[in-house]
């Protein structure tokens, strides 16, 4: 438990102070358990606007990838990913998006505790228990995205999810297409890199 303490600290000395990142604030351990604290965000998980709203407009989700993207991109500066991304972890207020749990899945591995698989957002690499790093994030990312579009989770992976997208109004589906095809790929190398270069793509395909 000490250990896990430990490796929690290294994400509050990482000083995650960005605007689309809940950021780590205190650590330690209360009884029998580790703990961390992380700065309060007054808004609604994207899962429960998806069950309750339906798909997230175009043009709001595109902001919304675009600052995930960007908070994404700025803890990978710092050698933190984020590796389980899930529409619980996106808090979504009116003008903002914040992301929670950075740098958490990394940290439970480091101590041998393997962080739960949350199908179908993680990366493939990660379900076959291999090494992996930011690009895990760029396929949770699409896939939190895609159900941000569709108010539907991703059945597939790579271009057999691209082949089963429905067309969006206001989109270049072939773009559309592209870009999930390549942000969802089996193979980490082949996916996009950095996160806001998936973002600055997608929003290419709304012309």
């Amino acid at each position: 438990m000490h250990r896990l303490v430990g490796e929690l600290e290294k994400l509050i000395a990482a000083e995650l102070t960005h605007p689309s990142l809940a950021a780590p604030i205190e650590a330690g351990i209360v009884g029998a358990s580790a703990y961390l604290a992380q700065e309060y965000v007054a808004a609604e998980s994207l899962d429960i606007t998806v069950r309750d709203h339906g798909p997230v407009a175009a043009s709001e989700a595109l902001r919304i990838a675009v600052q995930l993207a960007s908070g994404l991109d700025f803890g990978a500066l710092a050698g933190i990913a984020h590796g389980a991304l899930h529409p619980r972890d996106v808090m979504l207020s009116s003008d903002e998006a914040r992301l929670t749990g950075i740098g958490i899945a990394r940290a439970l591995e480091q101590v041998d505790i393997v962080f739960p698989m949350r199908r179908p957002y993680t990366a493939p690499e990660r379900m076959a228990a291999s090494s992996w790093d930011r690009r895990a994030d760029i396929f949770g990312l699409a896939a939190v995205t895609h159900e941000m579009l569709w108010g539907r989770r991703i059945t597939a992976i790579g271009a057999q999810a691209a082949e089963a997208l429905t067309r969006l109004p206001g989109s270049d589906p072939d773009r559309l297409r592209h870009v999930f095809g390549r942000a969802l790929a089996e193979d980490p190398l082949a996916r996009y890199e950095p996160a806001l270069e998936f973002a600055q793509e997608l929003r290419h395909a709304f012309p």
